[in-house]
């Protein structure tokens, strides 16, 4: 009986659905951005205090819970959004913000993560308004980061941006080259699967595939977009501490194109005896009718 019971206690375990969450905890570390201060309001709630990037491990992390205060300094890693509670039209839009932020390349500055930093807290809640100054309480100078946040929105809003060609079918004669130009100039951002039967050459905005010398099956090609890195999205939550994130894009829609060939039209040669009969008959054809016309005038 007690086997049975010890069966039935493992069984029971091994049917508890496994969350997306890392076994270890992690701690949170603080890297102040000297002369940077929010001056924040939301909700008719005011704040005023230096800003600080945050660490967690080798990862940089932005806060996803606006008004918030962090209470704990030891998180739980979760790779999904599994512990908050948004919209997946809010996850997707905060993960390309941050995405585009400070770790994309070129951006690595102090202006690119409170740029995000804003821009996430107002994906959030949009009533959310911040100036950023030197000094507390909008003392000393303001700091305008309006370019940063017009790249990040820039890049996030062209990132659903796919090659004109793409979801298409193209087919032309067995041994020919069909020649794709992208008009929405985003192919270096994709990489196009390999053919099994087909040459495929990908420069610059175009790909140049040369068909089968025989005729194949069509084939389906897929455009996948490419990633700067490859880190995956984590989540750091602490019951009653601010939820912070790591952010990356978690899914891509693929795109793809369709390839088949097919034989070369038949020609159909006429012999010249065949030909020169036609000519013939075609010519007093035309003779006749002059003579009509003539007698009809």
């Amino acid at each position: 009986m007690k086997k049975f019971f010890t069966l039935l206690l493992l069984l029971s375990f091994c049917l508890i659905p496994m969350l997306n969450v890392r076994a270890e905890e992690i701690r949170i570390t603080y890297n102040n951005l000297d002369g940077i201060v929010y001056n924040r309001k939301i909700g008719g709630q005011f704040k005023s205090n230096r800003v600080t990037m945050f660490k967690m491990g080798d990862r940089i992390a932005y806060c996803v819970e606006p008004g918030v205060e962090i209470t704990n300094n030891y998180y739980d890693v979760y790779e999904d959004w599994s512990k908050v509670n948004f919209s997946d039209e809010l996850k997707e839009l905060i993960e390309k913000i941050g995405y585009y932020g400070y770790d994309y390349p070129g951006h690595q500055t102090n202006y690119y993560y409170i740029a995000a930093q804003e821009l996430i807290w107002k994906a959030v809640k949009p009533e959310t308004e911040v100036v950023w100054t030197t000094g507390k309480n909008y003392t000393g100078e303001v700091i305008d980061i309006s370019k940063e946040k017009e790249e990040i929105l820039s890049l996030v809003e062209k990132h659903n941006l796919k090659p004109s060609f793409s979801e298409k079918s193209f087919k032309s004669e067995v041994g020919s080259k069909l020649v794709l130009e992208d008009e929405n100039n985003v192919l270096e951002n994709y990489e196009i699967s390999s053919s099994k039967y087909h040459d495929i050459v990908k420069e610059d905005d175009r790909i140049t595939i040369t068909l089968n010398s025989d005729v194949v099956p069509e084939e389906t090609l897929k455009l996948t977009r490419k990633h700067y890195d490859d880190a995956p999205l984590l989540v750091y939550h602490k019951s009653g501490s601010q939820t912070l994130s790591a952010l990356r894009i978690s899914s891509e829609k693929e795109s793809y194109i369709k390839i088949s060939n097919e034989e070369a039209p038949e020609i159909i040669e006429v012999p010249n005896t065949e030909v020169n009969s036609l000519a013939g008959f075609f010519g007093t054809l035309l003779v006749g009718v002059g003579i009509i016309l003539a007698k009809v005038r």
